[in-house]
């Protein structure tokens, strides 16, 4: 097994996690010999001396280098300004890779990127040892969802189920929080540590994540089933409370600024009605109305007998064909199947003359809101106007 380890990540807390754990395997297979970390101050030419130098004292040595951003060609994470002094020389360092090193020394290496590093000294690393990135997507924009890769999700459930130590999360529960929190994993362990003490022995399920950690009422992410179930008591009891001066929190419990609310709740509703519309449209393309009743997606099962398999994957091509289009931005990807699922529901609620005039009416509320910090009776009457009094 390679003594020469290069761990790169997008996000702190799973670098931290993640060299750790390395270190640990490391000086085990050395027989249990203590780590050296080196100095902020250090090197590669300083760090490539020590690798080449006996040491009197020990015969097994692990050098830990906890953030090498600045020897590779890497951006700075989100945040983090990058360094305005010359980049170190690397040579000596890549020197010593290429040539191996001595038996009894290792080398595990970290670094906090804003993307999968490059460059001269990654490559002389995948030769001698090995290189292992772990990316995580960005906090998902109002309008997106959050997409994990397999290996994204692999990685972030196994930090949930660490952090839950003996109590388990049920699959919805563990979707909605990676969904929501898989772009802040240090978030993510505090909030299912809460959970996972509030459920004491039992399980964590989807319910309990929802009153714990997004509470429903006072959040914005009650728009989105309130659109697509036509339920409009939680919007107005959201506009009610934004109007009275009441906390307003977005998808990561953050508080909103009270004057923006208006122009983010417009922005989120007039988006679905732009989606819905556009599924009405395919599914009259492809002669799936029918299927779109609320009488056919009301039925239990079918999402996983009728929609996962064998309506979503034509919807998802038709996206790609048209894109760009509401369900498609420019350089994104389409909706997951479930929540393709939810939004071809919704839009089942509702008619396309019903989508068409609302926004029509839409324009109105957008003149309001530029000329007001918030239009509490414009927005009212546009949503009463279309959503109605409940579902279809």
């Amino acid at each position: 097994m390679s003594l020469i380890r290069l761990i790169a990540a997008s996000d702190d807390f799973l670098l931290e996690e993640r060299l750790a754990a390395e270190v640990s395997s490391v000086c085990r297979e050395l027989g249990g010999v203590e780590p050296e970390v080196v100095s902020d101050e250090a090197t590669p030419e300083s760090v490539a001396m020590e690798l080449v130098s006996p040491s009197l004292f020990a015969a097994q040595r692990v050098l830990v280098v906890t953030d090498a951003r600045e020897w590779l060609a890497a951006a700075a994470p989100p945040g983090i300004k990058a360094a305005k002094a010359a980049a170190p020389d690397i040579q000596p360092l890549v020197h010593v890779l290429g040539e191996g090193l001595p038996d009894g020394m290792a080398l595990v290496m970290g670094a906090w990127c804003g993307r999968k590093p490059t460059g001269e000294l990654v490559e002389a690393i995948e030769k001698a040892g090995t290189f292992d990135w772990i990316p995580l997507p960005p906090p998902p924009k109002p309008w997106e969802d959050a997409v994990l890769s397999s290996e994204q999700r692999e990685v972030l459930e196994a930090v949930l189920v660490k952090a839950a130590n003996d109590v388990t999360f049920s699959p919805g529960a563990t979707r909605l929080l990676l969904e929501r929190l898989g772009f802040a994993p240090r978030l993510l362990v505090q909030e299912v540590g809460k959970l996972a003490g509030a459920a004491g022995d039992g399980q964590v399920d989807e319910a309990l994540v929802r009153q714990l950690t997004f509470p429903r009422e006072r959040s914005v992410e009650v728009v989105r089933d309130a659109v697509l179930t036509r339920e409009l008591e939680p919007l107005l009891d959201l506009v009610a409370a934004a109007d009275s001066g009441a906390p307003i929190n977005d998808w990561q419990g953050q508080r909103l600024d009270a004057g923006g609310f208006g122009a983010i709740l417009f922005g989120l509703v007039t988006n679905l009605l732009l989606q819905m519309l556009y599924l009405r449209r395919a599914a009259a393309a492809a002669d799936l109305e029918a299927e779109m009743e609320p009488k056919q997606t009301g039925r239990g099962g079918w999402y996983s007998r009728r929609f996962k398999n064998g309506i979503a994957p034509g919807l998802v091509a038709r996206c790609k064909d048209d894109a760009p289009s509401p369900l498609l931005r420019p350089g994104g990807k389409p909706p997951t199947p479930f929540s393709l699922g939810a939004l071809f529901s919704g839009a089942g609620r509702y008619t396309d003359a019903e989508l068409t005039t609302a926004l029509a009416e839409a324009s109105k509320v957008e003149t309001r809101i530029r000329q007001e910090p918030f239009p509490l009776e414009a927005l009212t009457v546009w949503l009463s106007g279309f959503i109605g009094a409940g579902p279809r």
